[in-house]
């Protein structure tokens, strides 16, 4: 009786994760729709905002693949045997992270990203044709819309 309540419980979990990153995604691209104002300080010359559609929608996908890996490392990571332990990119987490540390890790280096590469873009740091700003985001979103993946795959 405990295992089938557990199962389905997993199960419902599962469909709630899987609502909730097709959520923030719809929602990180409904919100680019609309042009924020400017501040009222903000010169109307030909400069260029730091913060434009294109910084908000790199960040979005982002912070898509880091919840989507946070929630899916939080729930099944280290609880069932077909999940025993973290990937390779586990590193300050841990084998077997519990949900708070896991959340928190991923959450610090979700505002580290950001603020890298918001500063990389104020200042118009490149090499070549090659913008550092985007550099954060690209190498990190992949990592762990991979581990969102493989957690969505063998976990459950």
């Amino acid at each position: 009786m405990r295992i089938v309540l557990g199962i389905r419980l997993l199960m419902i979990w599962q469909e709630s994760m899987r609502t909730l990153v097709t959520m923030l995604l719809m929602c990180g691209a409904a919100a680019f729709g609309q042009e924020l104002p400017d501040a009222p300080s903000f010169s109307s010359g030909n400069q260029a905002r730091t913060a434009d559609k294109v910084f908000w929608l790199t960040t979005g996908v982002y912070g898509a693949s880091v919840a989507g890996d946070a929630i899916t490392t939080s729930l099944w990571v280290g609880r069932t045997s077909t999940c025993p332990r973290e990937g390779i990119a586990g590193g300050l987490r841990g084998a077997h992270p519990s949900s708070p540390r896991a959340g928190l890790m991923m959450g610090g280096e979700f505002v580290i990203a950001t603020v890298a590469s918001y500063e990389l873009k104020k200042h118009n740091v490149h090499i070549g044709k090659l913008r550092l700003w985007e550099l954060p985001f690209v190498a990190r979103t992949y990592t762990h819309s991979h581990d969102t993946l493989n957690n969505l795959a063998a976990c459950p």
